[in-house]
């Protein structure tokens, strides 16, 4: 049976990170593994860091590519940002554990 919601599930799945950069992945993968590496980071940090694991590709072609990818998952709510004119991404990790405890 076809869920109605499908095409919107499709769009907006939660974000997927790598735990490594690979060449064969796709370009949002390796754009957001570069952004997981730097935690808060702009587009250019973000091309700077994708340029050490692919020297090959030109730091303009990282720059437009990550400039794309970026901007797409933060309008579709996927990633956060500030509202600066060089716009700093992240990815809200919780990176402090809940000190609460839970009923026996």
């Amino acid at each position: 049976m076809d869920n109605p919601d499908q095409d919107f599930l499709d769009e907006y799945k939660p974000l997927h990170v790598p735990h490594k950069y690979d060449a064969a992945a796709s370009l949002q993968d390796n754009v957001v593994y570069a952004l997981a590496q730097l935690e808060y980071a702009t587009t250019p940090e973000v091309a700077a860091k994708l340029a050490e694991f692919d020297p090959q590709t030109a730091v303009e072609t990282h720059q437009q590519n990550a400039r794309n990818i970026l901007e797409g998952l933060f309008n579709k709510g996927l990633i956060k940002g500030d509202d600066e004119q060089e716009r700093q991404y992240n990815l809200s990790k919780i990176l402090v554990p809940n000190s609460g405890k839970t009923d026996k």
